[in-house]
């Protein structure tokens, strides 16, 4: 009885911080600028990037939007660089993320400084008054960027191409890591009880 007890401790020590492990969702895009960019910044310059978050921000059911453009969303990592411009986590964020059946659909993404003129929307507003670098992605609309250098002088404008990493290639699954734990518990088990029967035998043969 003891045995079985100190079993199903060891199996929900296993399981119970597995089962609600947070999955890392990683987002690889580019952004590619356009004509209607000032001639600043000018046309065919491609910049690249990534986030990456966890899947305890996709909402109840797995549809619907997270997040806002003025306080963001926790951001694990980020990295993004167009016109010779980086941004990382320490100065951009993500601001909404949307789903739909548990998949990602649209995003948006900023940089953490705003020019006076935006107000509040941190990651929604990228202005030619701006001072300091900043730019904006959303993943349906596009992208603008100001590098800082050219204030004054308009921004540059992109379309947005992007795809999700296979979160099985960030972390092994929870399922498989249960199952390791359950497998290892249960070799425990046979362990124990085999010497259990095995003294027992010894114990007939001597008082034999």
């Amino acid at each position: 009885m003891m045995t079985k007890m100190r079993a199903a401790a060891l199996l929900a020590l296993l399981a119970g911080p597995i089962a609600v492990q947070a999955t890392p969702i990683t987002v690889d895009f580019n952004v590619t600028s356009t004509d209607s960019s000032s001639p600043n910044y000018g046309a065919g310059v491609v910049g690249n990037g990534y986030f990456t978050f966890d899947d305890s921000l996709i909402p109840t059911g797995g549809s619907g939007q997270t997040g806002n453009p003025i306080l963001g969303l926790t951001t694990l990592d980020l990295a993004f660089s167009w016109y010779g411009v980086s941004f990382d986590e320490t100065n951009a964020k993500i601001a909404t993320l949307t789903f739909a059946d548990g998949v990602l659909t649209d995003w948006w993404i900023g940089g953490n400084y705003s020019a006076p003129v935006c107000g509040l929307n941190r990651y929604s507003c990228v202005h030619s008054a701006g001072l300091a670098p900043d730019f904006m992605i959303l993943a349906s609309g596009g992208a603008t960027l100001n590098d800082g250098v050219n204030s004054g002088f308009g921004s540059g404008y992109g379309t947005a191409q992007w795809s999700v990493r296979s979160p099985q290639a960030e972390v092994p699954e929870p399922a498989t890591l249960a199952l390791f734990g359950i497998g290892l518990a249960g070799i425990g088990l046979v362990r124990r009880r085999k010497q259990s029967a095995d003294s027992n035998l010894q114990l007939l043969a001597v008082n034999c």
